[in-house]
């Protein structure tokens, strides 16, 4: 969690920091050409009037019609001066200088909202220190009221948590607690349903508190919120910049709009990989609260009231299943997950396909960013005297090294989460399919994300070396293709670090030493891409390191087949999402229409796959805009295979609410590129709804036929579905019933997403597990 933080930093860093490069003001780049324009005239006059050096009048007599290029070395004190006097001074644009205020303006803006956000938190909703319900207050029956202050913090006391103080929301009734907070100062929120859980279900109360109190005893706090807070101040700064490229400030052709458009892109993926990330803490923090209080028996008693807790919120959204999102991106994961984390602790931490994808990409977006920049990095050196010019060897200077920090962070966060999945996912002595096929689907993941940031901002990771130059990454000098080699990069990359997992759990190496082993050559085989990130003389070291460590861990696997470890025997978990209803997706329909809906849906998938083979051409660097719009319909496909693939109906349901997103979000961006673009007059734009709207209803039908043929259940009437879970009842590859509580987004201006609280939408249940607060 601390790595993937890390990462995000440095990506958001090195992009604010080229936010300064396109953004020379008009006037200093009108100034600099006019300057040029003066010079260039009087050096023109002194190259006709000067009179000849020696060398120059041999020159002359040799060669007819010879005339002077240059200005002669004893001439040129004089015409400098000359130069000076009535030109004025040359002007010097330092980049540099506005790069070190847009990082400043990060860094500052991030850390002022990571202080302020708890305190704008307690405004907003209307926290109290103090319970509305006065001590000793009983019911009407006669019953005293419990303390919820003195039980949170009995609690906190046997947690061994600090806690600076209970705030309660007198206007949520929901059961509901919410931890949130900066350094020194943690705060735990209780909705006032809080009271009524703590009357009728004690143990479901500690279960929740004890969730929230796994935050802060987990540190998570301080990171996300930090990130959140890092996140929203540099949304800000693409925002001030864009605004800015709008008024003309900018010299034309800086191209500071297309900059902050693909930054703008990247705050999406950023905040999805965060969102993603989020996972695990979430899991980490159910993990706490079933392993508290110690014992067995408590603990297995903590796990059966965070399972009646998760099933009451299933029972709680029957239409989703007992879950608060169609997307892979809510901050939350999926209930049958969460049930399943407390079997299998390695699921915690494993890396989905999602995060693979959106780590490539973020990876890939910096690493172009920083590479494009090389020139401006050299002409930096060159005005400090870091560089002498005599030292310069080309006019196109690539400077890989530059990109280590990102390297150094992004390989341990692929590797250990690598290390995770191969433990939850089982291993090739005990159905080795399950662990085969993960891989693959990490593999094409990482593979999309790294095409996919070379596709946002492209560079020289897919752009033609030149022969004489060294290649910037290692398939560069193999093919020259960058789609073939950014798959063989993925796939390799992931095959080896498995080598090494499979190596290490093969000799039983003790948990820290494989964590770290796994950590340091995760960060060596991203710098293994770059041949030149490192001097050539490490080359061969580096190379033997890299293939050797996976050699040696397949060696150690072979010889270890006949004792087989139980570490390697354990049961794969299925990545399920629960047991539910599966019914006839399908309803009847003319034999002729169904054949225009499936030849539709044909059309479009079609037509998604050539949009795809056009871009991964990397022939063209695609505007914003068009990128944006091609991924919403590569996506819309992507969801509607996915619904046909579904396990039941509510992940159907789910999925194709999603693909109609991305369609109805592409649809849009078509409108807007029809009107900035002049190919779409504002009177028809609302004409793209209907073609819209027929392929997402031809393609629901082709989907919904597909998942009946699946499950051949074509002929049985369609049935609302069941929520995916039963009391008693655990999802599939879990031996005990344990869980965490789930909560729902809450809307506002200011979402409760930087420092671990949740959200939910008013009157809605807000529920346990703790979502960041938004700022």
């Amino acid at each position: 969690m601390f790595l993937r933080a890390l990462l995000f930093w440095f990506a958001l860093t090195v992009a604010a920091g080229a936010i300064a490069f396109p953004t020379t003001p008009d006037s200093q780049a009108q100034a600099a050409s006019n300057h040029r324009s003066c010079a260039a005239e009087i050096e023109s006059e002194f190259r006709r009037t000067l009179p000849y050096t020696a060398e120059e009048a041999q020159r002359a007599a040799a060669t007819p019609f010879w005339q002077r290029t240059l200005i002669p070395e004893p001439y040129r004190s004089e015409v400098a001066e000359t130069i000076a006097r009535k030109c004025g001074v040359r002007p010097v644009d330092r980049p540099e200088q506005r790069a070190g205020l847009a990082v400043g303006v990060l860094a500052g803006g991030g850390f002022l909202l990571y202080w302020l956000l708890p305190y704008l938190t307690i405004l907003r909703y209307g926290l109290k220190s103090e319970h509305p319900q006065e001590a000793g207050a009983v019911a009407a029956d006669g019953t005293p009221l419990p303390c919820l202050d003195t039980a949170l913090r009995r609690l906190a006391a046997d947690a061994g948590v600090t806690v600076h103080a209970v705030l309660f929301n007198a206007v949520d009734n929901t059961a509901n607690a919410v931890a949130f907070g900066h350094a020194g100062r943690r705060y735990i929120e209780l909705a006032s349903g809080m009271e009524g859980l703590l009357v009728k279900d004690p143990a479901a109360f500690d279960a929740v508190v004890l969730h929230e109190l796994g935050h802060i005893r987990n540190r998570d706090l301080d990171v996300t919120q930090g990130i959140t807070a890092l996140w929203w101040a540099f949304v800000t700064l693409v925002a001030a910049a864009f605004c800015l490229s709008l008024t003309g400030f900018a010299a034309d052709g800086s191209g500071l709009r297309a900059l902050c458009l693909q930054l703008a892109l990247l705050t999406c993926v950023v905040y999805a990989a965060r969102n993603s990330y989020l996972h695990s803490r979430e899991l980490h923090a159910d993990a706490f609260a079933a392993a508290h209080p110690a014992g067995a028996d408590n603990a297995e008693a903590s796990r059966q009231s965070l399972d009646r807790f998760l099933v009451r919120l299933a029972e709680q959204r029957p239409d989703k299943g007992g879950e608060t999102s169609a997307w892979p991106f809510a901050t939350h994961p999926s209930l049958a997950r969460r049930r399943a984390a407390l079997v299998r602790p390695a699921l915690a931490d494993e890396f989905t396909g999602w995060e693979a994808a959106l780590i490539g990409c973020i990876l890939t977006f910096a690493v172009n960013l920083v590479l494009v920049h090389s020139f401006d990095l050299t002409m930096f050196a060159l005005r400090t005297g870091i560089l002498e010019l005599a030292d310069l060897h080309t006019l196109r200077p690539v400077y890989v090294w530059a990109t280590l920090p990102l390297l150094l962070v992004a390989g341990p966060v692929i590797g250990l989460g690598l290390r995770y999945s191969v433990l939850a996912w089982g291993s090739p002595h005990h159905r080795g399919v399950h662990l085969t096929t993960r891989l693959a689907r990490l593999s094409a993941c990482l593979w999309a994300g790294l095409c996919l940031g070379c596709l946002i901002h492209p560079g020289p990771i897919t752009d033609e070396h030149p022969p004489d130059e060294q290649p910037v990454m290692l398939w560069q000098s193999l093919t020259d293709s960058a789609v073939l080699g950014l798959a063989v990069t993925a796939a390799v990359s992931l095959g080896l670090c498995t080598l090494l997992v499979l190596g290490t759990e093969a000799v039983a190496l003790r948990r820290r030493p494989a964590l770290l082993l796994t950590g340091v050559y995760g960060a060596l085989v991203p710098i293994a891409w770059f041949p030149t990130a490192l001097p050539a003389a490490t080359t061969p070291y580096r190379y033997t390191v890299v293939f050797g460590l996976p050699l040696l861990g397949a060696v150690c696997l072979l010889l270890s087949r006949r004792s087989q470890p139980a570490r390697l025997l354990q049961q794969p978990v299925r990545d399920g999402h629960g047991p539910g209803t599966v019914t006839a997706a399908s309803s009847p329909m003319r034999t002729s229409l169904l054949v225009v809906c499936h030849l539709t849906t044909l059309g479009v998938t079609a037509w998604a796959l050539v949009v795809a083979g056009r871009l991964l051409t990397f022939s063209t660097s695609p505007t914003p805009l068009v990128l944006a719009k091609s991924l919403g319909l590569m996506l819309f496909v992507l969801g509607i295979a996915g619904a046909a693939l579904a396990p039941h109906d509510t992940v159907f349901r789910q999925r194709v609410r999603a693909a109609m997103c991305c369609l109805a979000g592409a649809a849009a961006l078509t409108a807007v590129e029809g009107l900035v673009v002049g190919t779409i007059p504002p009177s028809l734009c609302l004409t793209l709804l209907a073609p819209a709207c027929g392929v997402l209803v031809s393609s629901r039908v082709t989907a919904a036929a597909l998942y009946d043929l699946r499950r051949g259940r074509a002929g049985l009437p369609r049935a609302a579905s069941a929520p995916p879970f039963s009391a008693g009842r655990a999802p599939e590859g879990s031996r005990s019933p344990a869980g965490g509580a789930h909560r729902a987004p809450r809307s506002g201006l200011l979402r409760r997403t930087a420092h671990g609280a949740h959200e939910s939408r008013r009157p809605q249940a807000r529920q346990a597990g703790s979502e960041p607060r938004q700022g």
